[in-house]
Order: structure tokens, then sequence, then C-alpha cells
């Protein structure tokens, strides 16, 4: 496994795969009795090395995040069988030499031992590519910790298509979206396309970049409301939601007529009834240009990150409970709402932006945003902000939320378990992710959609 990290972060934590002796891959716990060792290897600028024995100490479940202070393995629980490991890296590793020199990579062995019999009992490891230090942000780090906090339940390379239409039925005129699948099969399958997802887990998510960005700083999105799923062979099942129209007679038969006439293609076809949110554009205006509609890249991101639009500004930093230190709920929603409102604001930029293969190849193929991200690291001359295709404004919020809530973010990251396709609300066991929660069905009760 091989990581990239600048040299500028603190609280790195790193997951990493376990073998047991046998070469099997664990995702167990494991016991209080356990002891580890790491061999690492630093690697200096200059092409010098280092070699060091270091004992870890095991984190199981911790309350706190990872101070980065000391080498930590730490076991986080997933689920009731599956267990992820992280190796945290004291800050120091990342900072260069007393006569300046930064390093240059870090390789990391891990070696468990039995409490019992006192052989190697697991073993593992990691190799980190040290990146220059660069001031944030940097726009490929702004995305990776967005799809930790808003993961993408349809990724815009899992669409093949999406089509918009306008269903009316029983005197109301609703939207609705078609999104016809076509899997890469280089790409990971997202878990909304598995077969333990359930339905219903869709509504609220956010369609994202399906309208053009609104004038002024609130953009408009669309939230799901309902829908079902078109299969291959023409048939429609899954339904779900109560608020489009599933309790009135007919409903069906007139929504099956719709959604054959849309088409399908692909591996079938989730198909939404939409819900306008902010300044989002009525879909008759749209409609208008469908061919502009058509190009536009569109996700479907977690329902968590509609909550968080909707919320209207948490309460003050106060003391109460929680399991990260001076860390209150409220401060925490206040961070993740202000990373919420920049996806929404920059929408066609970011995804864009995520179209790209690789963050890598930014720097070797032409293209706005390549030189636009490669301006804010300081490798090319700053390029006009009004210049059609470049980010504008985004460098600007995108600094002024790590300012506010750079700190909390980091926090927050090093208790949120990676996502690898499922998302990190879905989990359980995290305590810091069920408070949040919580605070956001106590005080979003009485809170509308901004107009």
């Amino acid at each position: 496994m091989s990581y990239q990290v600048t040299l500028n972060s603190r609280n790195v934590l790193i997951p990493l795969s376990l073998e047991d002796h046998q070469g099997e891959r664990m995702n167990g716990s494991l016991s209080k009795l356990d002891t580890a060792t790491a061999m690492v290897i630093q690697v200096s600028s200059t092409g010098g090395f280092t070699q060091d024995f270091i004992p870890l100490r095991i984190r199981m479940e911790g309350s706190r995040g990872y101070e980065g202070g000391e080498w930590e393995l730490w076991v986080q629980k997933a689920s009731a069988s599956l267990h992820s490991y992280y190796i945290g890296i004291p800050d120091r590793f990342f900072a260069a030499d007393a006569e300046g020199r930064p390093p240059r990579s870090l390789s990391v062995q891990v070696v468990g031992t039995s409490p019992l019999s006192g052989r190697e009992d697991f073993t593992g490891g990691v190799d980190v590519t040290l990146l220059a230090q660069m001031a944030p942000p940097l726009i490929p780090g702004f995305m990776n910790l967005g799809a930790r906090f808003f993961p993408a339940l349809l990724p815009h390379n899992f669409i093949e298509r999406h089509v918009l239409d306008v269903f009316e039925f029983g005197g109301r005129r609703q939207p609705v979206l078609m999104a016809a699948l076509q899997m890469d099969p280089a790409d990971r399958v997202p878990v909304s396309l598995e077969k333990h997802w359930e339905p219903k887990n869709w509504i609220q998510a956010v369609v994202e970049n399906l309208a053009p960005p609104a004038e002024g700083r609130e953009a408009g999105y669309f939230a799901i409301k309902g829908g079902c799923f078109y299969g291959r062979n023409r048939k429609i099942s899954h339904w779900f939601g109560g608020d489009i129209g599933l309790e009135d007679a007919g409903f069906r038969q007139a929504a099956t007529e719709k959604i054959r006439s849309m088409g399908q293609s692909g591996n079938g076809a989730w198909v939404f009834w939409l819900e306008p949110q902010g300044k989002a554009a009525d879909a008759e205006s749209l409609l208008k240009d469908p061919e502009a509609l058509a190009r536009r890249r569109i996700a479907i991101r977690h329902p968590m990150m509609h909550r968080l639009l909707r919320h209207r500004g948490a309460a003050p930093a106060q003391a109460e409970a929680s399991p990260l230190a001076d860390l209150p709920a409220g401060e925490a929603v206040s961070a993740l709402s202000s990373m919420a409102r920049i996806f929404i604001a920059h929408q066609d930029v970011l995804q864009r932006a995520s179209a790209e293969p690789s963050h890598a190849d930014w720097s070797e193929r032409p293209n706005p945003v390549a030189e636009a991200v490669m301006a804010l690291e300081g490798r090319l001359p700053a390029a006009n902000p009004q210049e059609p295709g470049l980010p504008g404004g985004l460098e600007s919020d995108i600094r002024e939320l790590y300012r506010a809530h750079g700190e909390t973010l980091r926090a927050l990251e090093t208790v949120f378990d990676e996502t690898y396709g499922y998302s990190a609300w879905d989990a359980v066991g995290n305590p810091m992710r069920d408070r949040i929660s919580e605070y956001l069905v106590d005080k979003a009760s009485d809170v509308r959609a901004p107009a």
C-alpha cells in the first residue's frame, strides 16, 4: 500500500491492512494483550536514510482523536464483524530536520506478537511518499476530505446518461430524474448498487450539479423525495418515498407510463422524484436547453449533506458531553455545514475536477482546472479568476473554511472511518457521528430549506 502526504500534515492516520501468520487478511479486533512493533525506514531528500524499531501503542475504539505525538496502531469497529486498522504517524516525521532538509518518504512495516507464544502473529506495511509543503487549500485535498464526510452514493462515472422531465399527477407537477447506470469496471462499485442497500436511504440524498450555479453565494440544488428502480427488463421495483404520491390511486400506473417514455439503458436506472432546494432553478427552465442539461455531470451524495445544508448555523461552541475533548457537536456541525455549502456553491468546477482520472495527471495535461490548481500551489502565475472555466471564488472559500474550521475538520477526520465505497455515516460504533446526528435531529426539526 502507498500513500501521499504533504509535509505540513498533522494527526495523520493511514489505513493499514493486516495479515495473520497464515497470510489471511484480518478484519477482527486485537486482544488487549497483543503487542506490535514498527520498523520505520525514513529516506531524506538527499538520499540518506535511517532505520528504527519503534514499539506501537495499540488503541482500541479510542474516544479521543489521534494527537500525533507517538506511533500508534488504531483498531476501529466498522460493524459487528468488521474492524479497520490505522497507523498513526507522529507529526515530527512530516517536518524538515534541524538543517532544514525535508524527508522524502517513510516505509513502515508492522509486526504483531502473540501474547501466548511470543511468535509473529500479524504483519502489515505501508509506504508514505512525502510531497512538498504547500499551503492549504489544495483542491484535491479538499475533495478527498469532502469524500470522507459526503460520499457519493452514485458517482458521475456510474451514470451513463441522465434525463430530467416533469411528471403531473393529482394536480401536482414534480420534477423527475432518471439516472441510467453504466458501471465502469475499473472503479469500486458504490454501496448504492449493492443488494444490501435499502432504497429508502436515498431519501434526502443530494443531486449535485443538475442545475447551473445560481447568482450569489448560496446556490441551489435538488434533493430526492422518493423514487424507484427501472430494470433492464422494463420492470419497475423498489418504490420508496411517501411524499411523491404513492398513496394516491393510479399513481404507480401513471408513473410507470412516464418512466417508460423516458427510456433507459445500461444496467438499469434509478428514477427519482425531486424537490428543489435554495435557489435551484425550476425544472421547466432547465428543460428549455436539453443539450446543456445532458452535458452536465451529476452525482448523488449522501443525505447527510442535505441535513447539514438545511441547518441554518450551529449553536455557539459550549461545554457539552463530547467524545473529543474541546469539540462540541455544535462546532462540528458548523464546520461540516460550511464544507457542504462550498460543494453546492461550486458544483460545476468540482465535478469537472473529480472527472480527472487521477490528481497526479493534473500537472501533465493542459486544461483550465489543472492550471487553476497549479496556480493555487504556486507553480504557475495566478490566473484571472473571472476567466471562464476557472474556480473563481473557490480558492478564497476553501481558505476561509480552513481558517475558521481547519482544526475541527482535522479532529473529525481522525475519528471518521475511511469510506472505501460505503458511507462513514452509516457505520456503527462511532460516538462522534452519533452525537452529530442527534444534534441535527434535535436542532433541524423546525428548520426549513432556504428560500
